[in-house]
């Protein structure tokens, strides 16, 4: 997924909505997509849509706390550089000015945080820093600056190839939980409609010999490079079955509770669109078969692409993985009414 950094976010949305050729203000846009929000995922699941912490959405994180139901968000991303644990516009974990604010007033309103690592132009910090206590104490701080029961790994691009840090990340993961009761840690990664790649079935097998069965296995079920034309939420279903039966072949114990699916609302940097109508279905099948997790990239995104769903930037720019195009950072590309996305994948 796209890593938030703060800078002339105005500008970069315009580039993104001329590049994937989303209606912008003025056009005439299509009737907007409705559907009957779906309900709540059973009891063994959660919803925990990722937000986008860099990119002044905050007054989208609030409304969709208070009046859209969401309980558990994904906040994205803190990153590594060097030895030390940053949020991606280069500000400290436990002292970010914009970041820690919201948390702050997310968990006033009610719902809790899982703090993401990673993403598409940045690594964990288990990948960029080779001193284990470094890696433990720089995600402890997460988990104390911001009281936190829940870590997620975004473990892609080169990072998902590198089998030193995936080894680091997983001795991690296991000296937080021996020091942290009850804090769950799921890595997240990318797949095809087929499955993992070769590069994550082996992210799992590492998590096994670490000793570690990880709470969640959070895949991305977007951007596959197949363009135009695929039915994304047939996709996900279909990524979601494969993953599952990779994941019990490296441990029988692994079930559907211990599966996320994460797509990415409206247009993909590939073209591709993931509806109203693939949230419905895709949202329909993981509550039927208890998936642990639903989420989706971004809140930021969910509404329209119109002025209104421009807000004004602190600093920063929003990129897209190298050699993509860039659908907006801050608006789905597909005709909607606001929040109609974690309503269909969430709200009962």
């Amino acid at each position: 997924m796209r890593k938030p950094i703060r800078t002339a976010l105005v500008t970069a949305a315009a580039g993104a909505l001329s590049s994937v050729g989303i209606t912008a203000a003025g056009a005439s846009p299509a009737p907007p997509q409705t559907i009957r929000p779906a309900a709540h995922l059973d009891t063994a699941g959660e919803f925990a849509p990722y937000v986008d912490m860099s990119n002044s959405a905050e007054g989208l994180l609030d409304t969709a706390i208070t009046g859209h139901g969401v309980k558990t968000y994904t906040a994205a991303f803190t990153i590594g550089a060097g030895c030390d644990n940053i949020w991606g516009d280069t500000l400290p974990v436990g002292n970010d000015p914009y970041t820690d604010p919201e948390i702050a007033k997310a968990k006033a309103e009610g719902a809790d945080v899982i703090i993401s690592s990673g993403g598409a132009s940045g690594e964990p910090l288990a990948f960029t820093c080779t001193d284990q206590s470094k890696i433990d104490a720089g995600y402890q701080k997460e988990i104390t600056a911001y009281g936190t029961t829940s870590l997620d790994f975004d473990i892609e691009g080169a990072a998902v190839a590198d089998t030193a840090g995936v080894a680091r990340q997983m001795t991690a993961i296991k000296d937080l939980k021996a020091k942290n009761s009850g804090l769950t840690a799921s890595v997240t990664l990318p797949v095809l409609p087929t499955g993992l790649t070769a590069d994550g079935v082996n992210v799992l097998k590492a998590a096994k010999t670490a000793g570690v069965k990880l709470d969640n296995v959070n895949i991305m079920t977007m951007d596959y490079g197949q363009g135009t034309g695929t039915d994304m939420g047939a996709a996900a279903i279909s990524a979601g079955k494969a993953t599952l039966a990779q994941m019990q072949s490296v441990d029988s114990g692994y079930t559907y509770a211990n599966l996320g699916i994460t797509p990415m609302i409206g247009v993909n940097d590939d073209g591709s669109v993931f509806s109203l109508a693939d949230a419905a279905s895709v949202a329909s099948w993981a509550r039927g078969n208890g998936v642990g997790r639903m989420s989706y990239w971004s809140v930021s995104r969910d509404q329209a692409c119109n002025a209104a769903a421009q807000p004004a930037a602190k600093s920063g720019t929003d990129t897209a993985p190298t050699g993509k195009a860039a659908a907006s950072p801050v608006c789905s590309g597909v005709s909607q009414s606001p929040f109609a996305f974690t309503d269909a994948l969430g709200k009962g």
